[in-house]
């Protein structure tokens, strides 16, 4: 397969910089090359399989003065490495075999240090470049390991990027049934999966090219039902599928105005407490205006319960307290 000369001129930067002989690229940067005519590529995925490399790799950029994130574990190790000439670039420490649970996310890339230049080798055990051609779906292995949060996050980020076919009849209505069953089972997550996945939701409509379908069909299909109730309440409201700011918005702070501009004032404090975890995304992945509209809305007292809990119980049980004390 010919591939990119631009992106493997960047790895090979990045390789002499880290002082590495080997690293692995997952991700568009693979996928997207092969399949779309000049693809706009906005970040670089990179892994190492020795924790002692990727760790060296880290105190070798810090040395050089280059911005790079603190150390995050959930399914791997990863950081963020923003790099003053090929901008961000997620480095983590990980067996590549290992990356992905869809066909489609299973391709990656080897570059090895050859002679005085880098070697790259394309492998595609899953017919990734095929099934993205045909734009199918399918698990390419055990997702239990991974958490119903985790699948459904990947699933969002594939359908937004891909924009595919995700009607209740369609040709990958099999796996939208098989997430649906993992909820349903109780399948266990880890607390932060949650928020990634809430933040992939934003991100995933943000990039769909038709906003009203993706809404309708997520839906019509029950996908949000057990992982996010409120969500599901309000992406089935007509309402919210026909607004005009649905299909005009053109950043994610604008898309959390939307939702709270349609949501019904009876629901309004659950999808506060909803959109509140978004908050808890990671530093370095924290997109600057969803934080800011995050941060306006988490003082917000709307309803009787919420007013009830939030301040007049806690003045309440102050007036207790303090009148056991005077006794």
């Amino acid at each position: 397969m010919e591939y990119s000369q631009k992106i493997v001129s960047d790895i090979a930067s990045f390789m002499y910089e880290a002082e590495l002989n080997e690293v692995y690229m997952f991700g568009g940067a693979v996928l997207d090359v092969l399949t779309q005519k000049n693809p706009k590529i906005n970040d670089y995925d990179l892994c190492v399989k020795n924790e002692d490399e990727f760790y060296q790799t880290l105190r070798n950029f810090k040395q050089k003065g280059t911005n790079v994130s603190e150390v995050v574990r959930t399914h791997n190790i990863y950081a963020v490495i923003n790099h003053p000439k090929l901008g961000q670039i997620d480095f983590s420490c990980m067996d590549p075999e290992d990356n992905g649970i869809f066909n489609i996310e299973k391709i990656y890339a080897r570059f090895s240090k050859k002679n005085k230049g880098v070697d790259v080798t394309i492998i595609d055990k899953y017919g990734a470049v095929d099934a993205i051609k045909q734009g199918k779906l399918r698990l390419a292995c055990n997702p239990q390991k991974e958490g119903a949060y985790n699948v459904l996050r990947r699933f969002l980020a594939n359908v937004g990027k891909y924009n595919l076919d995700i009607s209740p009849e369609g040709q990958n209505s099999i796996v939208v049934r098989q997430i649906n069953q993992m909820f349903a089972c109780g399948y266990p997550y880890i607390p932060q999966d949650k928020v990634r996945c809430l933040s992939r939701v934003t991100a995933s409509l943000t990039r769909s090219s038709d906003r009203k379908s993706f809404v309708k069909n997520i839906a019509d299909q029950n996908m949000f039902f057990y992982a996010f109730p409120d969500l599901h309440k309000l992406f089935k409201n007509e309402k919210f599928q026909n607004s005009e700011k649905l299909k005009n918005f053109t950043s994610q702070k604008e898309l959390l105005e939307t939702m709270m501009s349609v949501v019904a004032l009876d629901d309004r404090d659950a999808m506060v407490d909803c959109l509140m975890i978004l908050a808890r995304r990671e530093k370095a992945r924290q997109n600057k205006g969803v934080i800011e509209f995050v941060e306006n809305i988490a003082n917000e007292k709307t309803s009787p319960q919420r007013l009830t809990k939030s301040i007049i119980n806690p003045v309440f049980q102050y007036i207790l307290a303090n009148k056991g004390k005077a006794k």
